[in-house]
């Protein structure tokens, strides 16, 4: 009798999986200015970078309005939607796409 994987052994994989990978990326720190940070300049970042600004911006944006609960399906969408607006508009600021997205 075959037993279905559980949630927890795939979890495992996954986090061994990107932790192997992880360790295989070198990124060069840098100091950015985000008040000044336009579309394009975050659109230039690639891979590993891209994702880490990514992260810090939903972190930021949800730190600024207390918010408590991460639902990945939502921050995802929002997500989506800012790198969609910044392509269509690379001269924005980032902080202005992500804050007119964020809710209030």
């Amino acid at each position: 009798m075959r037993r279905a994987t559980t949630p927890g052994v795939v979890i495992v994989l996954l986090l061994i999986a990107v932790s192997t990978g992880a360790q295989q990326v070198s990124i060069t720190p840098r100091v950015m200015q985000l008040d000044r940070l336009t579309c394009a300049d975050f659109l230039a970042q690639e891979g590993e970078a891209r994702n880490r600004l990514l992260i810090f911006l939903n972190g930021y944006m949800n730190g600024l309005r207390g918010q408590k609960v991460w639902d990945e399906k939502v921050e995802g969408e929002r997500i989506d939607v800012a790198v969609k607006e910044c392509k269509a508009a690379p001269t924005r600021l980032i902080l202005d796409v992500f804050t007119a997205l964020w809710p209030r």
